[in-house]
């Protein structure tokens, strides 16, 4: 019988899969990035349903020979209020991160703390979302120090962002975002495997 292990987790992405499956991308503190499957979660009134994206949740998963196995599920917290287009943009944002720069089997607990805490806010605005991403970057060891080339034209406004956000201090400072947005943009660019495109969806829907 398949060992099984119980992991605190937040759900990054889900995919339909055969006739009543779902696949699920995890984010667990103890164990980083983790894809499994959940059987039977679109049935109705199947008690794996709740398994949604950026729901938190304990899961407990049994490792078969291919993948992991989603046995049980006890919700945390549900996934966040989107209806305010804004907040689903960002949010979709950091799931689409997460998803392009972590591996499979890597933990990093402060990520997974950083992205709960957002979760667990009201408004997600875009200076939040940037400073999630300069955090991450910086906890995965590819964000530059400020004395890098790449940071010479910056403020010291924005240079003190830049540091608040790498060691997860709120920022109450106003600044602009652009100069900061095309850095992140640039480094993001350089370590993930595919292109993002959560963050053009959001450019074309502030357009309109």
């Amino acid at each position: 019988m398949p060992y099984a292990r119980t992991f605190d987790c937040i759900v990054l992405a889900s995919y339909d899969v055969g006739e009543a499956d779902r696949f699920v991308i995890l984010l667990t503190r103890e164990a980083g990035r983790l894809a499994a499957r959940v059987p039977g979660a679109r049935r109705l009134q199947s008690r794996l349903a709740s398994l949604l994206p950026l729901t938190r949740c304990s899961v407990e998963l049994k490792e078969s020979r291919s993948n992991y196995l989603v046995s049980g599920i006890v919700v945390r917290s549900r996934a966040p209020d989107t209806a305010r287009l804004q907040n689903f943009l960002a949010r979709t944002q950091m799931s689409e991160l997460l998803l392009a720069l972590l591996s499979d089997g890597e933990p990093v607990p402060e990520i997974f703390d950083a992205l709960s805490q957002l979760l667990h806010q009201e408004r997600c605005s875009s200076a939040d979302l940037l400073a999630f991403t300069l955090r991450v970057l910086a906890l995965l060891g590819v964000l530059p120090e400020t004395t890098h080339h790449l940071f010479a034209p910056l403020s010291p406004e924005e240079r003190s962002f830049v540091l608040a956000s790498t060691h997860g201090v709120p920022v109450k400072e106003e600044i602009s975002c652009a100069r900061l947005k095309a850095l992140c943009a640039r480094l993001v660019q350089e370590h993930c495997t595919r292109p993002l495109r959560s963050a053009d969806v959001a450019a074309a829907c502030s357009a309109t």
